[in-house]
């Protein structure tokens, strides 16, 4: 029997019966296309993605009308969120969504059936289960290949760890796209460079080692670091590496593989 988990919990456990679920094949396209004179066809102005939309059908029968309406009322509180949740089918194990309830579903009795039809607004990829991560002891000025399994681009956290004594000016460069940290990682602290969410922090070692304390106040280096977040796309790509002082570094990278 089909079913979905919707932040850990499964409609199984609501009496829920799927009877069909509609998955857009691709996110929103939200391309603008301008009508040139004297020119044939149009001219694209290609946009990022939009929302992708869920929407899935339910049957719930219980043996007596009064234990469908509290079931209902359990079901209303487990849709209900200000968030967007991980959503997972169990025709799809090895990916989830990230949705919200779009709109406050009907819910209709026919017989010793309630119907219902839940949409979801979700994010426009679809994540892959188990996060990828890799370690790599990298020589200064050198290249590691990194390959991506998934179907659309994604965005790498890195961390910089000064493994093998201390690290001038610490550099990677994802494909074509290189972040240059305008600093000193003493020995066996480290940096953490979050391509997704366009964050770069430091380690509590760093600081107990500089200033005998730690101050979260001060942990975030964004302003230290220059160049652009590069992501990871389809099939393979590089990372490179290397410092002013020619250190040595131990790196590592973690990334959610993403589909269309």
């Amino acid at each position: 029997m089909k079913y979905f988990v919707l932040d850990g919990k499964s409609s199984k456990d609501f009496s829920l019966r799927i009877s069909h679920v509609s998955r857009s094949v691709l996110p929103e396209i939200r391309d603008h296309y301008e009508q040139i004179p004297g020119r044939h066809g149009s001219y694209l102005f290609p946009q990022p993605f939009g929302d992708r939309i869920v929407s899935v059908s339910c049957l719930l029968k219980t043996h007596e009308k009064s234990e469908r309406m509290q079931t209902i009322t359990r079901i209303s509180a487990w849709l209900s969120s200000d968030r967007k949740r991980m959503l997972v089918f169990s025709d799809e194990p090895n990916v989830f969504y990230m949705g919200k309830v779009k709109s406050s579903p009907n819910f209709e009795e026919i017989f010793t059936f309630g119907k219902l039809t839940i949409e979801f607004v979700c994010d426009p990829f679809k994540y892959a289960m188990e996060a990828q991560e890799i370690l790599f002891e990298m020589d200064s000025n050198s290249v590691q290949y990194i390959s991506n399994g998934g179907t659309a681009e994604t965005y790498p956290s890195v961390v910089i760890q000064a493994a093998y004594g201390e690290i001038q000016n610490p550099k990677i460069t994802i494909n074509d796209k290189y972040l240059l940290y305008s600093g000193v990682l003493t020995p066996n602290s480290s940096i953490e460079i979050n391509t997704e969410s366009f964050l770069a922090t430091k380690s509590m070692e760093r600081d107990i080692v500089t200033t005998g304390a730690y101050d979260t106040a001060e942990n975030n280096i964004l302003s230290m670091i220059d160049g652009e977040f590069g992501a990871f796309f389809p099939g393979g790509n590089t990372l490179a590496y290397s410092s002013a002082n020619g250190r040595k570094a131990r790196i590592r990278l973690v990334w959610q593989e993403r589909y269309l």
